[in-house]
């Protein structure tokens, strides 16, 4: 599934919305409040850049964050022009906000509450692995060919806690079709989320997984294999069609 973009005036997407300035209003939306919130809450890449105001050239209006909540994206700017100028949400894009308002924070802010991550992976055929990351840096590990009866690594608090950050504030919102299917190209892959013992979510792949969802995913689980010593399965592999990912995780 392709995430859509927010346009939202003449300049930003849409000929068929007016300029910018003419958007400017001294009225804010009614729930404004409630759509800011939803904005910037799903913050998925942070940039260094710094964006010029194009209605007050004299102040920065940005860096270029990028947000996502699965099915749409945006990114500071328009938070920012939302915030300063009550610049509207396109109409389609506010029902959005508002019909999945409560179901979307409700998870992120489950999402917060975890302290332990599972990583399941059956990145190629006949070899099977599972991940356990905790917060106190606890971690197990094991797999279905050499390391049968399990492994119990400890990293430091620290680096657990930059691993799990990432995976629990970001990546529910790559899940945009509720869990979608649990395979891909016949590979499956599984991420569960638990708070003190209690499976609170879980994210799995399906097939012909778009590129960007699989590249963040992908990052992330290479990031954590600076950390633990064990093959997490992260290489990239291509089914014959190049069209479609294989996602190893």
């Amino acid at each position: 599934m392709k995430r859509k973009p927010v346009n939202y005036s003449y300049e930003h997407g849409d000929e068929t919305l007016p300029h910018l300035k003419d958007l400017v209003s001294d009225i804010p939306d009614p729930m404004k409040e409630k759509i800011l919130e939803y904005l910037r809450t799903h913050c998925i890449l942070a940039c260094s850049g710094m964006i010029k105001d194009e209605i007050n050239p004299d102040k920065t209006i940005g860096y270029g964050n990028l947000y996502s909540d699965g099915t749409y994206f945006w990114n500071d700017v328009f938070c920012n022009y939302v915030d300063r100028y009550n610049i509207p949400a396109p109409e389609t894009f506010r029902n959005h906000i508002l019909e999945n308002y409560n179901q979307r924070m409700k998870r992120h802010t489950t999402l917060r509450l975890i302290d332990r991550v599972e990583i399941h992976n059956n990145p190629y055929l006949g070899y099977e692995y599972n991940v356990s990351i905790e917060k106190s840096g606890l971690t197990r590990y094991q797999n279905n060919t050499d390391c049968k009866d399990g492994a119990v690594l400890r990293i430091k608090a620290e680096d657990a806690q930059f691993i799990i950050n990432p995976i629990m504030t970001e990546l529910f919102c790559y899940d945009a079709d509720e869990h979608g299917m649990a395979t891909i190209d016949g590979y499956h892959w599984k991420l569960k989320f638990y708070r003190k013992g209690e499976l609170i979510d879980e994210i799995e792949g399906w097939p012909s997984e778009d590129k960007w969802r699989y590249g963040r995913l992908k990052e992330i689980l290479e990031f954590a294999e600076r950390y633990i010593p064990k093959d997490l399965g992260s290489e990239l592999r291509f089914a014959s069609n190049w069209n479609v990912f294989v996602l190893c995780l």
